[in-house]
C-alpha cells in the first residue's frame, strides 16, 4: 500500500494584519442622494425606525454597499431621561431599550449583574455624574468597512456643530478621534475633541462602533444650545428644537438624520488579520513510492514503471512514482484541505522528496 501520512511535518505559524483607509464624504451621508421619502435615496429607514443605514449607492441599487447605522440612546435616570416623549412611533421606550441593548453587548454587565454604562472616563462601573454618557448617537460601522477591527488612532469624524440647516454650513466644524488616546478594555479607546482635549465618547475597535456625547452639562457640548437659533432636528414650525429638547421629543429617526446632515467627513483605517501555517513535509527515499492507483499495477500485479515498454518485468528496476497533491488531514485522520502542485514532482526510492504548503486564512 502507498504511505498516507508523513511523520516528518514541521509547522511555523505567523500573523499578519492588511489594511485599507476608508474615507466616507459628507456628500454621501446628505447631499449628492436624496432623502429616505425617495426610491432613489441612499438611506435606508428600517419599518421599526430604529435606526437609518447609510449605503454608498441608492439602497435599493444592486451595487449598494451598507457603510453604516446611525441610532440613539438614552440612560434610564440620567439627564435626558425625563419627559422622553417617543422613540419610535412603535415603542415609546425604544431609546431606553437601545442605550441598555449598546451598553450590554460593548460593555457587558457588573459583577452584580447590572449592565454597565458608558462614561467618558473609562469606568463603566458606577454612575459618575461629571463624565457618564445620558444621550449619545451610537455610529455602528459595517463589517465591510472595518474588516476585522479598527486600527488605533484612525478614527476621525469631522461634524458641523451649528444649528440645522438644509444643506448645512459645514462653518463650525469639530473633530472626533481616538488619535492620542489609549486603550481601556477590550480594544475600547476613548474618543477626544482635539481642541478642548475634551473626552466626548468610547470607541469599540473589534465591533466598529462609535458611541458619543454630543452634548451635555457634565460631558461635552459639541452641539450648540444656545437659545432658540440653535436647532438640532430641523428649523422647522414643528421640529425647531435644541439639542436638549431633540432628545426628549424628536423621534431616533428625525435625531439620526440631524446627525446625519452635520457629517462633513468621517475617515477609518481597517484592518484584516491573516493567519498563515507553513508546513515542510519530507519523504524520505523509502516513503511514498508506491501509488493507490488502480492503474499503478497491471492485471498480474506487477508494478508498471518496473516493467519494459514490451511489458517484460525488470525486477531490478526502483519504484517511482509522481506526487501530484498533498492532503491536510485533522489528528483524527479526516481529510480538511488538499494542496495542488503546479506540476507533478518525481518521487523515487532513491531520493527524499521535499514539499511546502503554505495555508492562510
Amino acid at each position: 500500500m502507498a504511505s498516507k501520512f508523513s511523520s516528518k511535518i514541521t509547522k511555523v505559524v505567523s500573523k499578519d494584519y492588511v489594511g485599507e483607509t476608508i474615507s466616507i464624504t459628507g456628500s454621501i451621508v446628505s447631499g449628492t442622494y436624496p432623502e429616505p421619502s425617495s426610491t432613489l435615496s441612499n438611506i435606508k429607514r428600517p419599518r421599526s425606525r430604529m435606526y437609518q443605514s447609510v449605503f454608498d449607492y441608492p439602497h435599493l441599487s444592486q451595487s449598494a454597499n451598507q457603510l453604516f447605522d446611525i441610532t440613539w440612546g438614552v440612560r434610564s435616570g440620567g439627564q435626558f431621561a425625563a419627559n422622553v416623549v417617543t422613540g419610535t412611533e412603535y415603542d415609546s421606550q425604544a431609546k431606553f431599550n437601545i442605550y441598555n441593548q449598546m451598553a450590554a453587548l460593548i460593555l457587558g454587565y457588573d459583577q452584580t449583574g447590572s449592565v454597565r454604562v458608558f462614561d467618558v472616563s473609562g469606568n463603566f462601573n458606577s454612575v459618575n455624574a461629571s463624565s457618564v454618557m445620558d444621550a449619545p448617537v451610537f455610529i455602528d460601522l459595517s463589517r465591510l468597512v472595518t474588516k476585522d477591527e479598527i486600527e488605533k488612532g484612525t478614527f476621525s469624524l469631522q461634524i458641523d456643530t451649528g444649528s440645522w440647516a438644509n444643506p448645512q454650513s459645514f462653518t463650525r466644524l469639530k473633530t472626533i478621534t481616538d488619535s492620542g488616546s489609549s486603550d481601556i478594555e477590550n480594544g475600547l479607546r476613548i474618543l477626544k475633541e482635539p481642541t478642548t482635549n475634551s473626552n466626548v465618547g468610547i470607541l469599540d475597535r473589534y465591533r466598529g462602533i462609535a458611541v458619543i456625547q454630543l452634548s451635555s452639562s457634565v460631558v461635552s457640548t459639541l452641539i450648540s444650545e444656545q437659545g432658540a437659533t440653535h436647532y438640532f432636528v430641523s428649523a422647522s414650525s414643528t421640529r425647531a428644537w435644541e439639542y436638549g429638547q431633540s432628545v426628549h421629543s424628536a423621534s431616533i429617526d428625525e435625531l439620526a438624520t440631524g446627525f446625519r446632515h452635520r457629517i462633513y467627513n468621517m475617515q477609518i483605517s481597517n484592518a484584516t488579520q491573516l493567519n498563515t501555517v507553513k508546513y515542510t513535509i519530507t519523504a524520505d527515499e523509502g516513503e511514498f513510492n508506491y501509488s493507490s492507483n488502480p492503474s499503478y499495477i497491471d492485471s498480474t500485479g506487477q508494478i508498471r514503471v518496473k516493467q519494459t515498454v514490451a511489458g517484460a518485468l525488470q525486477s531490478s528496476l526502483p519504484a517511482y512514482t509522481y506526487v501530484t497533491g498533498i492532503g491536510l488531514y485533522s489528528q483524527d485522520g479526516e481529510l480538511l484541505a488538499v494542496a495542488k502542485l503546479s506540476k507533478p514532482q518525481k518521487k523515487s526510492e532513491g531520493n527524499a522528496l521535499v514539499l511546502g504548503v503554505k495555508l492562510t486564512y
